[in-house]
C-alpha cells in the first residue's frame, strides 16, 4: 500500500516507519499511565474528569470533522495512525476539512495535555515525569508527523499551522509557500 506523497519513508515503509511509531506509542502510553496513576493517587477528580472529557472529545467530533474527511482515511497516517483507527468506527464523510474540526482538536489536545499537569501540581516528582513524557510526545510528533506534512503535503495539510512552523525548522521540502 504505497502512499501518494512519494517521500523516501513512504517508499521504503509504505507509510510511517513502524519502529518509530512503536516508540511514539510507547512514550504516549507511558505518559497516559503516569497521568492516570498520578491523578488517582492525588485524588484530583476534577482534573481526571477534564482529562477524560478531552479524550472523549478527541475521539469523536474532531475525528468526524478531520480524519473521516481526509484522504488519509483508512490509511496508516503519520498522525498516530488516526486515519486507520478512525475508519474502524466512523464512516467516510464528504466535505471540506475546516477550521471547526481543527479548533476542536486543539481544545481536546489542550485538555489531554494540561489537565494532568494541573492535577499533579502538588506532586512535583510525578509532575516532572509527566512533563518530560509530554515534551517527548510533542517533540516526536512535531519532528515526525508535522515534518512529513511540511515537506510533502500539497493539500490542506500544507496550511496547517504546525506544518508551517515545521518548515521554519526543517525546510520546505516540496515547493510549498510558508
Amino acid at each position: 500500500m504505497a502512499t501518494e506523497c512519494g517521500c523516501s519513508e513512504c517508499a521504503e515503509y509504505a507509510g510511517p516507519n513502524t519502529r518509530f511509531m512503536m516508540v511514539r506509542f510507547s512514550v504516549i502510553g507511558t505518559q497516559f499511565m503516569v497521568a492516570l496513576f498520578g491523578l488517582l493517587k492525588e485524588r484530583s477528580w476534577k482534573a481526571l474528569g477534564a482529562w477524560f472529557a478531552g479524550l472523549a472529545l478527541f475521539a469523536t467530533v474532531p475525528r468526524m470533522l478531520v480524519c473521516a474527511r481526509c484522504d488519509g482515511y483508512g490509511k496508516n497516517c503519520y498522525s498516530l495512525y488516526l486515519g486507520k483507527i478512525t475508519s474502524l468506527y466512523l464512516p467516510k464523510m464528504e466535505g471540506e476539512i475546516g477550521p471547526l474540526g481543527m479548533g476542536l482538536e486543539i481544545v481536546a489536545l489542550s485538555l489531554i495535555a494540561n489537565a494532568p499537569a494541573v492535577g499533579l501540581w502538588k506532586n512535583k516528582r510525578l509532575l516532572a515525569v509527566y512533563q518530560l513524557l509530554a515534551t517527548a510526545t510533542l517533540v516526536m510528533h512535531f519532528s515526525h508527523a508535522c515534518r512529513h506534512c511540511a515537506q510533502n503535503a500539497t493539500d490542506w495539510r500544507k496550511d496547517c499551522p504546525s506544518a508551517k512552523t515545521a518548515r521554519l525548522f526543517f525546510g520546505g521540502g516540496r515547493e510549498v509557500a510558508l
